[in-house]
């Protein structure tokens, strides 16, 4: 049997060596930061909220005698219409008309009828669970537009 050859012990401490310094080196441990601050981000309102979701606008359009008659109108109007609701509203399932309505006139160009004015309420939908008001939530809530003509010095639905 023959000995085998004897390396010489540089030989493998210079090649290890090598092999060590090709390796990748490790990756650095992950950085913890802190998260930002809290901040408030105050958004501006939707430019087309309906009269259900903001406060009526003034009334626009006519001149003051046209437009003094027609909010007249308009405030009797929704008292016939809030009176109606009530007296067709079940145990279950309400309606209501909320307190805030607006106005607009528009000229017509006719002689015979020279005004129209459209009266925008919101009526809303509630769901009771006894017999007071004070039992009920809103639930949906819809918009409604009338549109009444002026003729002969008299509001006409």
């Amino acid at each position: 049997m023959t000995p085998l050859p004897r390396i010489p012990l540089i030989v493998v401490l210079a090649l290890a060596t090598a092999a060590v310094a090709c390796a990748a080196p490790p990756p650095p441990p992950p950085r913890v930061v802190a998260p930002p601050e809290a901040t408030t981000i105050v958004m501006p309102p939707p430019k087309d909220l309906s009269i259900c979701q903001r406060a009526a606008k003034p009334t626009t359009g006519g001149d003051p005698a046209i437009t003094t008659s027609f909010e007249s109108f308009s405030h009797d109007w929704i008292q016939k219409m809030r009176a109606v609701v009530v007296a067709r509203s079940a145990t279950a399932v309400r309606k209501s008309i909320r307190a805030t309505y607006e106005m607009e006139l528009r000229p017509t160009g006719s002689t015979q009828a020279p005004y129209v004015g459209i009266l925008s309420y919101c009526e809303l939908d509630l769901q009771c669970s006894g017999a007071g008001e004070s039992s009920c939530k809103a639930s949906a809530s819809t918009v409604v537009k009338e549109m009444f003509r002026y003729q002969a010095g008299n509001w006409v639905y």
